[in-house]
């Protein structure tokens, strides 16, 4: 589910880039490449998406176990959902450095324009995923210095979003039985 919604907002940034700048930017977001290790590079002439971060949606979270019924009329327990919240990077890197600040002002408009994502006023989005809602957010010259060392990156102009909540939950698998022998594990899933 990581993957639609990263690539979700790939799409749709590119979309309005694209409509926003008379078809001139086509593809313009795109994601870092990773190289093993660690090194992370920026793509040229682009906006260079990376996910940062991702944080657990507490409010959401309960101790407690949900009981799930099945087909049968009986119940068992099954685990709470994960709630997660992404920190999504627009990172500008661009040659001509005023073209990088344009380019990273529309990606600053298309949030300011579009705060909540759902499947009614976006179809493209995963049917996995009810809804998303962003939000800026704004980091102090301290935190920031943090995040461009921790990333190995030049300070670069840039815009941190917090996504939420992208809702992970296991229908087909309620939970799983480890028999007597180590190794030896029964799935138990549920019907439909």
């Amino acid at each position: 589910m990581l993957d639609a919604a990263l690539t979700f907002f790939q799409e749709q940034l590119n979309n309005y880039i694209k409509i926003k700048t008379g078809g001139q930017k086509e593809d313009t977001v795109r994601f870092a490449e990773i190289q093993p290790p660690k090194e992370v590079g920026m793509q040229s002439n682009a906006i260079t998406a990376l996910l940062v971060n991702l944080e657990e949606e507490r409010i959401f979270r309960s101790g407690a176990a949900y009981s799930s019924n099945l087909p049968n009329g009986t119940s068992r327990p099954a685990n709470p959902n994960l709630c997660l919240n992404l920190h999504l990077l627009f990172i500008a890197n661009f040659k001509d450095y005023v073209e990088g600040l344009r380019v990273l002002s529309l990606v600053l408009k298309f949030f300011r324009s579009y705060r909540l994502f759902d499947c009614q006023k976006f179809p493209s989005l995963s049917p996995e995923i009810e809804q998303l809602s962003t939000e800026m957010v704004n980091l102090s010259f301290m935190e920031q210095g943090e995040l461009w060392r921790s990333l190995e990156l030049p300070c670069s102009p840039s815009a941190l979003y917090k996504v939420r909540m992208i809702v992970f939950q296991d229908m087909e698998m309620d939970f799983v039985e480890t028999g007597a022998e180590l190794g030896e594990i029964q799935s138990i899933t549920s019907q439909r």
